[in-house]
């Protein structure tokens, strides 16, 4: 397991040992990690001079869920590829050809699949410059794995993996200017937005191979359980449950993501909104379902309080799975307790 300089190291080399920090001795970057070039710009940027490798990835057995994650990233940069030419071509007036991503979709959907960690997943892929790109192919990720908690059937996972990469499709049809606007959309822009919902509806309803449960993400996914939502004022028994998978994972990404106009928030502040939103606006169970799953993940993670403290998750509450107890130092912070300390970011 050699040593290398930082300055060597290349993506795809794999860690063979955790990086840690050496004040506190808290794990920063676990071992079995495979490295990217933001991972590696972020070790260098903690002064880590050195970090040790695994020299033949095929000879460990421990190391075989790198190999699913590297199969994972080849697999995400072949979908990332042809969904770009098909909404490329959408945006030409060309009817888009559902069937020129459909292997590729089964392919992602077995590899996010594999494992319940989809949230260590998504942090292996590269960062796309297109933000409503990336979104798209993360909430489908999201989706796909709820979908697997609720325990959809293999058909219905493939279906809700569409669902997800088309249901911003609309907003093919909404100037740039609206897009990427860097700040609040006034009343006239806002109203301007909504009809992406629409639109969408509309291309995928014209499109040969999309079912209506698909379309109806599309129309659907920003409508809520009070009738609150757009476009139709739709309420609970009226919205398809796809629609209202989709409506969670898009708050959770959308609230995790960098965007022009606004800097991302922690998953445990996205995590506080869905509890919040899940007694009048979004499904109060699937929210459920989503919560308690995507918490299991944290345990073990790096994060930054609001306090300027780091520490270790270490507990979830079962029944409060957003306030975890984080060891900082010798000591342990309770978020059920202590009520005004957040987590302003997941380090690792």
């Amino acid at each position: 397991m050699p040593i290398i300089d930082i300055k060597e190291a290349m993506p795809g080399m794999v860690l063979s040992k955790n990086i840690e920090n050496e004040e506190n001795g808290i794990t920063l970057i676990t071992s079995g990690t495979v490295l990217n070039s933001r991972i590696i710009e972020r070790i260098s940027s903690i002064g880590i001079k050195y970090v040790h490798i695994f020299q033949k990835i095929e000879e460990d057995k421990e190391l075989l869920i790198v190999e699913e994650e590297y199969e994972l990233q080849e697999t995400h940069k072949e979908f990332a590829d042809k969904t770009k030419k098909l909404l490329h071509s959408i945006q030409l007036g060309k009817k888009p050809v559902i069937t020129e991503i459909s292997d590729v979709m089964d392919d992602l959907i077995n590899q996010v699949t594999k494992s319940n960690n989809v949230l260590g997943k998504l942090r292996q892929l590269q960062k796309e410059s297109d933000y409503l790109f990336e979104h798209s192919i993360k909430v489908s990720m999201l989706a796909t794995m709820l979908a697997k908690w609720l325990n959809y059937s293999n058909k219905d996972l493939k279906l809700i993996g569409y669902a997800g990469v088309f249901h911003d499709i609309g907003k093919l049809k909404i100037s740039h200017d609206i897009l990427n606007k860097a700040g609040k959309l006034n009343s006239r822009e806002f109203e301007i937005m909504k009809k992406h919902t629409v639109y969408g509806y509309n291309i995928l309803q014209d499109t040969i191979g999309v079912s209506k449960s698909v379309a109806l993400s599309a129309l659907q996914h920003h409508e809520r359980e009070d009738g609150s939502g757009y476009p139709l004022g739709f309420k609970s028994e009226k919205i398809h449950e796809f629609a209202q998978i989709i409506a969670i994972c898009d708050i959770f990404n959308a609230m995790t993501t960098d965007k022009v106009y606004k800097s991302k928030q922690s998953p445990f502040k996205a995590a506080e909104y869905i509890a919040r939103c899940s007694f009048n606006k979004l499904n109060p169970r699937i929210a459920r379902v989503f919560l308690d799953n995507i918490s299991k993940f944290y345990v073990g993670n790096v994060v930054k309080l609001n306090t300027g403290d780091i520490g270790e998750i270490i507990l979830i509450h079962k029944n409060e799975p957003t306030r975890p107890v984080i060891k900082v130092g010798e000591g342990f912070v309770d978020l059920l307790i202590e009520k005004n300390i957040e987590i302003e970011e997941v380090i690792n």
